[in-house]
Formats: structure tokens, sequence, C-alpha cells
């Protein structure tokens, strides 16, 4: 059984990530493109659209875990999807950051990341 990872949040940071991982194949690299128009400050409306799509790509994916590389709404959409779907969630330090909002609610979802040595 091939375990799949998806690695998760804006697209350099998640990339970044996940040219750490070991094994076999590619990293999926999951990552949504800016809408056309930028959201009002504090709109929760890039979180549900992550939402929406990150939970269709996971039924669809079926991943073993989620790795999350920042606290951006994209690894926050992630983290509450795995979580309800119980797919196994981790982060690395710059998506638990205390400093943020996200970065607090995915602390309390996802243990630490380590990368492989």
């Amino acid at each position: 059984m091939t375990t799949t990872e998806i690695f998760v949040g804006e697209r350099a940071a998640a990339a970044a990530l996940a040219r750490t991982a070991d094994g076999p194949g590619k990293p999926a690299v999951w990552a949504p493109d800016p809408p056309p128009e930028p959201d009002p400050p504090g709109s929760s409306a890039a979180l549900a659209r992550a939402l929406a799509r990150f939970e269709a790509d996971a039924l669809a994916q079926e991943p073993d875990s989620i790795v999350l590389a920042d606290d951006s709404d994209a690894a926050l959409a992630a983290a509450l999807v795995a979580a309800k779907l119980l797919i196994r969630v981790s982060a690395a330090d710059a998506a638990r950051d205390p400093s943020s909002a996200n970065g607090r609610l995915i602390a309390q979802l996802a243990g630490a990341y380590t990368r492989p040595a």
C-alpha cells in the first residue's frame, strides 16, 4: 500500500515543503488559485471556497495524511476537512504560528511535522 501525502498551503510554501518528502512518487501539492476579485478584508469567503474544494479533492484522492506548510486559509480549511474525514494532519512550524488565529486553530488540529532525515 502506497502512503499518499498532500502538502497544503500557499503554492510556494507547500511546494518547498513537498520537496523534503521521501517515499515513492511525486508528492501532491494542494494550493488553490486566488479568486479573480479579492475578498473583502476579514471575509470568510476564501475559507469557505477552500473547504469545499479540499473536501472534494480529499474524497477523490483518499490521502493517508496531509502536511500543512503555512497558516493560510487553505491550510486551515484542509486541517478542518482532514479532521472531519479522519485523515492524519501534521503541520510545519509556520503553520502552527501562535501569532495568527489560523495558526492557533491549526495547532489544535495538527501534530508537528518532522522532515525526513
